[in-house]
Protein backbone atom coordinates (compact mmCIF):
# COMPACT_ATOMS: atom_id res chain seq x y z
CA UNK A 1 0.00 0.00 0.00
CA UNK A 2 0.99 3.22 -1.14
CA UNK A 3 1.37 5.20 2.33
CA UNK A 4 1.98 8.54 0.62
CA UNK A 5 -1.83 8.45 -1.07
CA UNK A 6 -3.33 8.24 3.03
CA UNK A 7 -4.29 11.01 4.73
CA UNK A 8 -5.80 11.68 8.35
CA UNK A 9 -9.36 12.59 6.56
CA UNK A 10 -9.55 8.68 4.86
CA UNK A 11 -8.88 7.37 8.13
CA UNK A 12 -11.47 9.10 9.85
CA UNK A 13 -13.57 8.62 7.12
CA UNK A 14 -12.80 4.39 7.35
CA UNK A 15 -13.76 4.39 10.94
CA UNK A 16 -16.99 6.00 10.57
CA UNK A 17 -18.02 3.46 7.53
CA UNK A 18 -16.88 0.63 9.96
CA UNK A 19 -18.85 1.90 13.07
CA UNK A 20 -21.99 2.79 11.00
CA UNK A 21 -21.89 0.22 7.90
CA UNK A 22 -23.40 2.61 5.93
CA UNK A 23 -22.52 5.81 3.73
CA UNK A 24 -25.33 7.77 4.85
CA UNK A 25 -24.62 7.40 8.74
CA UNK A 26 -20.81 7.64 8.19
CA UNK A 27 -21.09 10.88 6.27
CA UNK A 28 -23.55 12.55 8.70
CA UNK A 29 -21.03 11.03 11.71
CA UNK A 30 -18.29 13.37 10.49
CA UNK A 31 -20.29 16.06 8.62
CA UNK A 32 -19.67 15.13 4.74
CA UNK A 33 -21.93 14.95 2.04
CA UNK A 34 -23.27 11.34 0.72
CA UNK A 35 -21.22 11.77 -2.10
CA UNK A 36 -17.79 13.06 -0.50
CA UNK A 37 -18.45 9.48 1.61
CA UNK A 38 -19.05 7.61 -1.66
CA UNK A 39 -15.68 8.49 -2.99
CA UNK A 40 -14.09 8.06 0.24
CA UNK A 41 -15.26 4.45 -0.35
CA UNK A 42 -14.38 4.40 -3.40
CA UNK A 43 -10.63 5.41 -2.83
CA UNK A 44 -10.27 2.73 0.73
CA UNK A 45 -11.84 -0.16 -1.39
CA UNK A 46 -8.53 0.65 -4.29
CA UNK A 47 -6.39 0.98 -1.39
CA UNK A 48 -6.95 -2.06 0.41
CA UNK A 49 -8.25 -4.27 -2.66
CA UNK A 50 -11.23 -5.18 -0.43
CA UNK A 51 -15.32 -3.92 -0.90
CA UNK A 52 -14.98 -3.27 3.12
CA UNK A 53 -18.83 -2.78 2.90
CA UNK A 54 -21.41 -4.86 0.99
CA UNK A 55 -24.95 -5.78 0.20
CA UNK A 56 -26.84 -8.37 2.93
CA UNK A 57 -30.41 -8.09 1.46
CA UNK A 58 -31.43 -4.88 2.34
CA UNK A 59 -28.43 -4.10 5.04
CA UNK A 60 -24.63 -3.60 4.53
CA UNK A 61 -22.47 -5.05 5.94
CA UNK A 62 -18.54 -5.83 6.81
CA UNK A 63 -16.49 -7.82 5.01
CA UNK A 64 -14.58 -10.36 6.81
CA UNK A 65 -10.92 -7.80 6.21
CA UNK A 66 -13.39 -5.13 7.80
CA UNK A 67 -14.46 -6.72 10.43
CA UNK A 68 -11.02 -7.52 11.63
CA UNK A 69 -9.56 -4.16 11.08
CA UNK A 70 -12.23 -2.15 13.12
CA UNK A 71 -10.77 -2.29 16.47
CA UNK A 72 -7.48 -1.39 15.10
CA UNK A 73 -9.09 1.49 12.96
CA UNK A 74 -10.35 2.95 16.65
CA UNK A 75 -7.72 2.82 18.20
CA UNK A 76 -5.64 4.59 15.38
CA UNK A 77 -8.70 7.59 15.46
CA UNK A 78 -8.44 7.77 19.19
CA UNK A 79 -4.62 7.99 19.30
CA UNK A 80 -4.94 10.73 16.80
CA UNK A 81 -7.64 12.76 18.72
CA UNK A 82 -5.13 12.62 21.32
CA UNK A 83 -2.21 13.18 19.34
CA UNK A 84 -3.92 16.56 17.17
CA UNK A 85 -6.14 17.48 20.03
CA UNK A 86 -6.55 21.41 21.24
CA UNK A 87 -7.97 19.50 24.25
CA UNK A 88 -7.04 16.25 26.30
CA UNK A 89 -9.64 13.61 25.40
CA UNK A 90 -12.08 12.73 27.20
CA UNK A 91 -14.58 10.05 27.77
CA UNK A 92 -18.08 10.41 28.80
CA UNK A 93 -19.26 6.60 29.54
CA UNK A 94 -23.28 8.10 30.17
CA UNK A 95 -22.94 9.35 26.46
CA UNK A 96 -20.89 7.00 24.62
CA UNK A 97 -21.87 3.99 22.14
CA UNK A 98 -18.59 2.66 22.74
CA UNK A 99 -17.88 -1.52 22.68
CA UNK A 100 -15.20 -2.79 24.51
CA UNK A 101 -13.88 -6.08 23.43
CA UNK A 102 -12.42 -8.21 26.34
CA UNK A 103 -10.56 -11.34 25.94
CA UNK A 104 -10.92 -13.54 29.19
CA UNK A 105 -11.23 -17.22 30.86
CA UNK A 106 -14.52 -19.19 31.32
CA UNK A 107 -13.34 -18.45 35.01
CA UNK A 108 -13.17 -14.84 34.75
CA UNK A 109 -16.81 -14.91 32.58
CA UNK A 110 -18.42 -16.26 35.21
CA UNK A 111 -16.61 -15.21 38.12
CA UNK A 112 -16.37 -11.46 37.46
CA UNK A 113 -18.55 -10.56 34.14
CA UNK A 114 -22.15 -10.26 35.68
CA UNK A 115 -21.08 -7.89 38.09
CA UNK A 116 -18.59 -6.25 35.42
CA UNK A 117 -22.20 -5.63 33.17
CA UNK A 118 -23.96 -4.66 35.58
CA UNK A 119 -21.29 -1.50 36.26
CA UNK A 120 -21.07 -1.11 32.68
CA UNK A 121 -24.88 -0.99 32.22
CA UNK A 122 -24.96 1.61 35.48
CA UNK A 123 -22.25 3.56 34.11
CA UNK A 124 -23.09 3.77 30.20
CA UNK A 125 -26.49 3.12 29.02
CA UNK A 126 -25.10 2.81 25.75
CA UNK A 127 -22.20 0.96 25.68
CA UNK A 128 -21.35 -2.23 24.86
CA UNK A 129 -19.43 -5.64 26.05
CA UNK A 130 -17.86 -7.93 23.44
CA UNK A 131 -16.19 -11.01 25.09
CA UNK A 132 -13.67 -13.09 23.22
CA UNK A 133 -11.61 -16.35 24.77
CA UNK A 134 -8.68 -15.75 25.58
CA UNK A 135 -6.07 -17.88 24.04
CA UNK A 136 -2.50 -18.19 22.50
CA UNK A 137 -3.60 -14.78 20.70
CA UNK A 138 -4.12 -12.63 23.15
CA UNK A 139 -0.73 -10.77 22.99
CA UNK A 140 -1.05 -10.05 19.67
CA UNK A 141 -5.03 -8.98 19.93
CA UNK A 142 -3.43 -6.35 22.85
CA UNK A 143 -0.75 -5.22 20.66
CA UNK A 144 -2.93 -4.10 17.39
CA UNK A 145 -5.93 -2.98 19.16
CA UNK A 146 -8.21 -5.93 18.21
CA UNK A 147 -8.91 -6.30 21.99
CA UNK A 148 -9.44 -3.77 24.94
CA UNK A 149 -7.90 -5.63 27.66
CA UNK A 150 -7.03 -9.42 28.84
CA UNK A 151 -8.25 -10.75 32.44
CA UNK A 152 -6.81 -14.38 33.65
CA UNK A 153 -3.84 -15.51 35.24
CA UNK A 154 -1.15 -13.48 34.06
CA UNK A 155 2.12 -14.10 35.74
CA UNK A 156 4.27 -10.62 35.46
CA UNK A 157 7.36 -12.58 33.52
CA UNK A 158 4.99 -13.98 30.54
CA UNK A 159 4.37 -10.72 29.54
CA UNK A 160 6.11 -8.65 26.67
CA UNK A 161 7.47 -5.25 28.28
CA UNK A 162 5.03 -3.35 25.96
CA UNK A 163 2.27 -4.69 27.99
CA UNK A 164 0.78 -3.71 31.30
CA UNK A 165 -0.33 -6.02 34.13
CA UNK A 166 -2.56 -5.14 37.45
CA UNK A 167 -3.50 -7.73 39.69
CA UNK A 168 -7.48 -7.99 40.50
CA UNK A 169 -8.16 -10.59 43.02
CA UNK A 170 -6.32 -14.02 44.44
CA UNK A 171 -8.31 -17.46 44.36
CA UNK A 172 -7.56 -20.56 45.92
CA UNK A 173 -8.92 -24.26 44.82
CA UNK A 174 -11.54 -26.88 46.37
CA UNK A 175 -12.87 -29.43 45.53
CA UNK A 176 -16.74 -30.38 43.76
CA UNK A 177 -19.10 -32.86 44.51
CA UNK A 178 -22.94 -33.11 44.00
CA UNK A 179 -24.27 -32.47 47.69
CA UNK A 180 -25.40 -35.98 48.32
CA UNK A 181 -21.95 -37.38 47.81
CA UNK A 182 -21.19 -40.73 49.55
CA UNK A 183 -17.30 -39.92 49.56
CA UNK A 184 -16.62 -36.53 49.16
CA UNK A 185 -17.88 -35.11 52.61
CA UNK A 186 -15.67 -33.48 55.96
CA UNK A 187 -11.95 -34.53 55.92
CA UNK A 188 -11.08 -35.77 53.02
CA UNK A 189 -7.94 -37.77 52.62
CA UNK A 190 -5.41 -38.07 50.24
CA UNK A 191 -5.75 -41.26 49.32
CA UNK A 192 -9.16 -41.43 48.86
CA UNK A 193 -9.15 -38.07 46.83
CA UNK A 194 -7.14 -39.54 44.81
CA UNK A 195 -9.04 -42.76 44.19
CA UNK A 196 -11.96 -40.66 43.61
CA UNK A 197 -13.57 -40.40 40.27
CA UNK A 198 -12.47 -36.52 38.62
CA UNK A 199 -13.33 -34.75 36.00
CA UNK A 200 -10.64 -32.34 33.97
CA UNK A 201 -10.62 -29.93 31.43
CA UNK A 202 -8.02 -30.27 29.42
CA UNK A 203 -5.30 -27.89 28.88
CA UNK A 204 -6.52 -25.78 25.59
CA UNK A 205 -3.54 -22.86 26.44
CA UNK A 206 -0.99 -20.93 28.38
CA UNK A 207 -4.54 -19.74 30.64
CA UNK A 208 -6.39 -23.27 31.48
CA UNK A 209 -5.21 -25.99 33.28
CA UNK A 210 -3.62 -24.42 36.58
CA UNK A 211 -4.67 -26.44 39.37
CA UNK A 212 -3.70 -29.68 37.13
CA UNK A 213 -0.47 -28.20 36.94
CA UNK A 214 -0.13 -27.83 40.36
CA UNK A 215 -1.23 -31.05 41.46
CA UNK A 216 0.76 -32.83 38.44
CA UNK A 217 3.74 -30.95 40.44
CA UNK A 218 3.17 -32.70 43.59
CA UNK A 219 3.38 -35.81 42.21
CA UNK A 220 -0.23 -36.29 42.85
CA UNK A 221 -1.69 -39.31 40.24
CA UNK A 222 -5.76 -38.81 40.52
CA UNK A 223 -8.34 -41.11 38.56
CA UNK A 224 -9.34 -39.02 35.43
CA UNK A 225 -12.63 -40.82 34.59
CA UNK A 226 -13.90 -38.23 32.28
CA UNK A 227 -12.45 -34.74 30.41
CA UNK A 228 -14.94 -32.36 29.02
CA UNK A 229 -14.28 -30.14 26.74
CA UNK A 230 -15.55 -26.85 28.60
CA UNK A 231 -15.73 -25.74 32.21
CA UNK A 232 -19.09 -24.57 32.19
CA UNK A 233 -19.79 -28.61 31.78
CA UNK A 234 -18.49 -29.70 34.86
CA UNK A 235 -21.16 -29.00 36.74
CA UNK A 236 -23.61 -31.16 34.98
CA UNK A 237 -21.46 -33.92 34.73
CA UNK A 238 -21.14 -34.24 38.75
CA UNK A 239 -24.39 -32.78 39.85
CA UNK A 240 -25.91 -36.62 39.36
CA UNK A 241 -22.98 -38.62 39.55
CA UNK A 242 -20.06 -39.45 42.29
CA UNK A 243 -17.46 -37.54 39.70
CA UNK A 244 -15.49 -34.87 41.53
CA UNK A 245 -13.82 -31.86 40.45
CA UNK A 246 -11.11 -29.64 41.69
CA UNK A 247 -11.95 -25.80 40.78
CA UNK A 248 -11.16 -22.75 42.26
CA UNK A 249 -13.29 -21.70 45.17
CA UNK A 250 -15.26 -18.51 43.72
CA UNK A 251 -16.31 -21.20 40.71
CA UNK A 252 -17.40 -23.73 43.14
CA UNK A 253 -19.40 -21.32 44.43
CA UNK A 254 -20.56 -20.04 41.47
CA UNK A 255 -21.66 -23.63 39.93
CA UNK A 256 -23.12 -24.45 43.48
CA UNK A 257 -25.71 -21.35 43.44
CA UNK A 258 -26.96 -22.92 39.51
CA UNK A 259 -27.51 -26.54 40.84
CA UNK A 260 -26.92 -28.73 44.00
CA UNK A 261 -23.35 -29.07 44.40
CA UNK A 262 -20.91 -28.25 47.67
CA UNK A 263 -17.01 -27.43 47.68
CA UNK A 264 -14.46 -29.52 50.12
CA UNK A 265 -11.41 -28.74 51.54
CA UNK A 266 -8.36 -30.39 49.58
CA UNK A 267 -6.29 -33.10 51.25
CA UNK A 268 -3.30 -30.70 50.43
CA UNK A 269 -2.08 -27.37 49.70
CA UNK A 270 -2.21 -25.23 46.87
CA UNK A 271 -0.82 -22.17 46.11
CA UNK A 272 -3.73 -19.78 45.17
CA UNK A 273 -3.81 -18.39 41.67
CA UNK A 274 -3.94 -14.29 41.00
CA UNK A 275 -6.38 -12.81 38.48
CA UNK A 276 -4.89 -10.06 36.78
CA UNK A 277 -6.02 -8.08 33.86
CA UNK A 278 -3.29 -6.81 31.05
CA UNK A 279 -3.42 -3.86 28.34
CA UNK A 280 -0.95 -2.61 25.77
CA UNK A 281 1.14 0.66 27.18
CA UNK A 282 0.07 2.71 24.12
CA UNK A 283 -3.78 2.84 24.95
CA UNK A 284 -2.77 3.51 28.36
CA UNK A 285 -4.22 7.79 28.10
CA UNK A 286 -6.79 6.38 25.99
CA UNK A 287 -9.89 7.96 28.52
CA UNK A 288 -12.35 5.37 27.32
CA UNK A 289 -9.62 2.12 28.25
CA UNK A 290 -8.49 3.56 31.53
CA UNK A 291 -12.03 4.26 32.61
CA UNK A 292 -12.52 0.27 31.69
CA UNK A 293 -10.11 -0.60 33.81
CA UNK A 294 -11.27 1.56 36.82
CA UNK A 295 -14.43 -0.44 36.37
CA UNK A 296 -13.13 -3.53 36.42
CA UNK A 297 -11.09 -2.83 39.58
CA UNK A 298 -13.74 -1.61 41.25
CA UNK A 299 -16.39 -4.39 40.26
CA UNK A 300 -13.21 -7.09 41.11
CA UNK A 301 -14.03 -9.41 44.23
CA UNK A 302 -12.17 -8.24 47.42
CA UNK A 303 -10.16 -9.31 50.14
CA UNK A 304 -12.93 -8.49 52.88
CA UNK A 305 -15.61 -10.15 50.65
CA UNK A 306 -13.62 -13.92 50.45
CA UNK A 307 -13.33 -13.17 53.85
CA UNK A 308 -16.60 -12.93 54.35
CA UNK A 309 -17.76 -15.82 52.35
CA UNK A 310 -15.37 -18.46 54.05
CA UNK A 311 -16.79 -16.76 58.04
CA UNK A 312 -20.26 -17.70 56.33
Amino acid sequence: MNLSAIDVNLVIALDALLQERSVTLAARRVGLSQPAMSHALTRLRELFSDPLLIRVGRQMALTSRAEAMTPQVTAIVHDLAGLFGETTPTFDPATSDRAFRIAATEYVELVLMPRLNAALAQGGPRLALHLLPLDGRAVDALRSGEIDLAIGVFPQESLPPDLRRAPLFDDRFAGLARMSHPTARGQVDLQTYAALPHVVVPRRGAHDGVADDLIAARGIARHEAMTVPHVLLVPHAITASDLVATVATRLGRAFSSLVPLRTFDLPFELPPIEIAMAWNSRTERDPARAWLRGVVTDTAPSPREAARRKRA
